[in-house]
């Protein structure tokens, strides 16, 4: 691809032109009302071969090489705002409640607002909005009538890219053997989720093409721009078939250093000879090479040992897959496991904040948080323990001192764990997390009778909780605070069920509409504190870590109204950049919160896991 040495003060951008197919459910020609971003130009205009665009608006960096697609351009008109740039600014208003990542909801939703709005143009601005390190900003878009040799159609959709001169390709990455071992293994677990991501805007083609692969300046992988359409394969010999991700693998591994390729001597060999026709059956290779790494782990091989290519080949365990259909597309997906290589914690990030709420006088939640890490550091790389109790109750509205009963809920949880659960002893059991759950009932209820409360007197109080072990948690849960989990690629999932008068016919089969249509739909069924042991049935639910994970504990003042799911790209997106502190995002999360909803208290605790493969282990 062409590089430019930039001047400081010049930006430059990556034009790119698609053709248009009325049978692509990405490059079809939307249907428009109006023809106001459809240019039609003369056939033969002056200066032609300088600009990019029918506007002339856009200037190609260097017009001898005016056919060649994609190229660097720069816009003009630096100060003339786009819609492209409108939309990226205004992503927390559009796109708030909507799956950002499922075509069929998005597309439709902003060609209602932008009839004229290619879907070529808004798979760029959902997939950067959701992995701006990996999928480049779009600045600008079109729809040209202008047929070119290489784009032989009616119509052409313009795209005006971020162009990112820091990118190192990712063949060089590749060859040099400064990179460990373990961060190539990684680009290639990378690979198979991206292609996950970008399956369902037929876009996932854009992992076929080498030269369309780098690496940011963070070792993160990059994108150059993104492909709907089979990469082509020159050929004058015998029909060549598809090109494959195992292809650009195989590729990748060709220009390899020959240490780097014994290392990977397994999966080399196993990508010629099996059949690997599906993603699923790609993770099954690479989840059977990392076990069986971890049990029997390759000699040490050294350039100068003169041992032949056949001579590595022996010493290779055997690798099986489980045979499927060959008539399968290449480019299918199963539903396949999430994650199937063998992970590790290398950072966790907890923060917590509590506000009275701006029309509240006082505060009734409470949490706490005992946290605990290790670092182990060797040779080998880092090894990381955590273990941790967190607990936040919110006290009954309501109902009189309920301070004090989530104050005493959350105090008694703790010194239970405190006497049963010793560092780095195993995860309590779903028995054990019920018993400290009966114990805070228990000292609540007890302390009401000993007050002499009663009726809407007596205190009470909801919990959520979780027992962390590494990337094993252990939730519980009583009354409706809850508990959400976050990840880029599943989303937005509330993980608990809130004990109130309307999930409860819900449960019984009572349509939502009429269950919440009942004056009485939001009182709560289960709480901590008003009844005794027999009234409670507090529910348990595990949940392993496998990707990077935000879990969020939350009282009702913060999750009322449905106020987190529709700040999912405004609050909860950042939330999961590491390069952002967990508190700093979790504070503006907790005033955006204050500004919805703010009739209540407002409390949440925040739990953010980093994971990565377990790679020096293998190597």
């Amino acid at each position: 691809m062409p590089t430019a040495q930039t001047d400081q003060n010049l930006k430059l951008w990556w034009g790119v032109l698609y053709p248009a197919y009325t049978d692509h459910p990405i490059l079809a020609v939307p249907n428009r009302n109006s023809e106001g971003t459809v240019f039609e130009q003369d056939t033969n205009p002056p200066n032609a071969a300088v600009f990019f665009d029918p506007q002339h608006r856009y200037q190609r960096w260097d017009h001898r090489y005016a056919c060649d697609l994609p190229q660097l351009v720069q816009d003009l008109q630096p100060e003339k705002p786009t819609l492209l740039e409108a939309l990226r600014e205004t992503a927390q208003d559009w796109a708030q409640g909507l799956n950002i990542l499922d075509p069929s909801v998005v597309i439709p939703h902003l060609q209602a607002q932008y009839p004229d709005l290619s879907a070529v143009a808004i798979a760029y601005l959902a997939l950067h909005l959701v992995y701006p390190e990996t999928i480049p900003a779009i600045h600008d878009a079109w729809l040209d009538t202008v047929s070119t040799s290489n784009l032989p159609a009616n119509y052409c959709h313009g795209i005006i890219l971020d162009y990112n001169h820091t990118a190192r390709p990712l063949q060089d990455v590749w060859q040099d053997d400064n990179i460990s071992d373990g961060q190539i293994f990684q680009y290639l677990e990378d690979m198979i989720e991206l292609w996950k991501t970008l399956e369902p805007w037929h876009c996932h083609y854009s992992l076929l093409t080498v030269r369309n692969l780098a690496v940011n300046p963070d070792d993160q992988l990059r994108l150059h721009q993104l492909d709907f359409t089979l990469p082509l394969v020159k050929t004058f010999e015998r029909p060549t078939p598809p090109p494959s991700l195992v292809t650009v693998w195989e590729e990748l591994f060709r220009h390899a250093s020959s240490r780097r390729q014994a290392v990977f001597m397994p999966l080399l060999v196993s990508l010629s000879t099996a059949p690997l026709e599906k993603i699923s059956e790609i993770q099954m290779l690479l989840d059977s090479l990392a076990s069986t790494l971890r049990n029997e782990p390759l000699p040490d091989f050294e350039e100068e040992t003169g041992e032949s290519t056949g001579d590595l080949i022996n010493e290779l365990p055997d690798i099986t897959l489980s045979s499927e259909s060959p008539e399968e597309d290449h480019t299918a997906i199963e539903d396949a496991p999430t994650v199937l290589l063998p992970r590790q914690l290398v950072q966790v990030d907890v923060a917590a904040q509590t506000d009275t709420g701006r029309d509240r006088h006082h505060n009734e939640d409470f949490y706490l948080i005992d946290h605990r890490q290790q670092v182990r550091l060797t040779p080998q790389g880092q090894q990381l323990d955590v273990q941790g109790l967190y607990v936040l109750c919110d006290g009954m509205g309501g109902h009189a001192e309920g301070e004090i009963a989530s104050s005493l809920a959350t105090k008694t949880i703790h010194e239970y764990f405190e006497q049963t659960w010793p560092w780095q002893g195993e995860l309590p059991s779903a028995e054990e997390v019920r018993k400290a759950i009966y114990r805070a009932n228990e000292v609540i209820f007890a302390t009401n009778d000993q007050k002499g409360k009663t009726g809407s007197g007596r205190m009470g109080t909801t919990l959520v909780m979780a027992l962390v072990h590494n990337y094993h948690l252990r939730l519980g849960h009583v009354g409706d605070s809850r508990i959400y989990r976050f990840t880029k690629r599943q989303g937005l999932q509330q993980l608990t069920i809130d004990h109130e008068v309307g999930q409860r016919l819900i449960q019984q089969g009572v349509e939502p509409e009429i269950a919440y249509g009942r004056p009485d739909a939001y009182q709560l069924t289960q709480a901590l504190g008003p009844r005794n042991n027999e009234a409670i049935y507090p529910e348990v639910i595990d949940l392993d870590i496998e990707e990077d994970t935000l879990v969020l504990l939350c009282s009702d003042g913060l999750s009322d109204n449905r106020c987190l799911e529709t700040h999912i790209i405004s609050h909860l997106v950042p939330m999961l950049d590491f390069s952002i502190p967990l508190n700093q995002s979790l504070h503006k999360l907790i005033d955006m919160g204050n500004q919805v909803n703010g009739h209540d208290n407002l409390t949440a605790i925040a739990l953010r896991f980093k994971l990565r493969s377990v790679l020096n282990a293998l190597f």
